[in-house]
């Protein structure tokens, strides 16, 4: 159930990556609702800031404990991407994932190459693994770093084209795809509005041994789906996925785009 957390986390942050150069990154800073079956299942925001060291995007789920399916759950996310021309060069990622009897803190560093050079896993404040995995894909990134590798492809992406990116969040190996399914329209509170709609897939492929610090295949990884929306507006803000999850659908809706130009009411 921890991937719940995590497609949806993918797939809209892969999604929102799309628009401008990493310089000229518009502000995000959106809410989301993530429901099962028409049940609250928890809350979800997502912000991107450019400055003048590149662009910080940060991301964060809390989920409440379901009928014994899902526990209490709480995922913080944080990476940094230099400004670069027509690619990206991310620099470091950070990840914290809570329950309530475990915490586990993740770091990635990027050489100059932008290849992971560097790892960290800490779990329950004790440093676990310290050195980068080896069997890392090459082109292997983070799945914030990813965001910003997604944009030019979207901003000049004919109808049909795809795009595969290697992941790692520092737990778990995935390959994921996404492709261009074109303009389709999105209900919202008053109105619908033009958006862009693409497919992900993605797939499991290795998981983190904690003990020996190694990546161990997944062979009976299953192949993933999810259809998602992004604005049409020029700032590309994830506005609804939807997915399943062995049989569980998933849907998450935009709740407030407070970087919007009617901005998003107090919490």
């Amino acid at each position: 159930m921890r991937w719940i957390v995590a497609s949806a986390q993918a797939a809209c942050l892969l999604a929102s990556s799309a628009g401008a150069p990493a310089a000229a990154a518009p502000m995000v800073d959106a809410r989301y609702s993530v429901q099962t079956m028409g049940v609250a299942l928890g809350r979800a925001t997502l912000q991107v800031d450019s400055a003048a060291d590149g662009v910080t995007t940060r991301f964060q789920f809390a989920n409440d404990a379901l009928l014994g399916l899902v526990e209490a759950s709480d995922l913080r996310m944080r990476s940094l991407v230099a400004p670069g021309r027509g690619r990206v060069v991310p620099k470091s990622f950070e990840g914290t994932y809570s329950k309530d009897d475990r915490v586990r803190e993740v770091g990635l560093d990027y050489g100059a190459s932008g290849g992971i050079d560097g790892f960290e896993l800490v779990k329950r404040g004790r440093i676990r693994v310290a050195e980068v995995p080896s069997g890392l894909a090459a082109g292997t990134i983070d799945p914030l770093a990813a965001l910003l590798q997604a944009r030019a492809w979207l901003d000049q992406a004919p109808e049909g084209a795809e795009l595969a990116i290697p992941l790692f969040d520092g737990r778990k190996r995935y390959d994921a795809t996404l492709r261009y399914l074109g303009l389709t329209q999105v209900a919202g509170a008053d109105a619908t509005a033009p958006a862009h709609k693409i497919a992900l897939r993605y797939q499991l492929v290795a998981s983190l041994n904690e003990d020996t610090g190694k990546l161990e295949p997944e062979p009976a990884g299953r192949l993933r789906e999810m259809e998602l929306a992004v604005s049409a507006d020029g700032r590309y803000v994830p506005l609804r996925l939807e997915g399943s999850l062995d049989g569980l659908p998933i849907t998450a809706v935009l709740s407030g785009d407070c970087a919007g130009p009617s901005g998003c009411a107090a919490e």
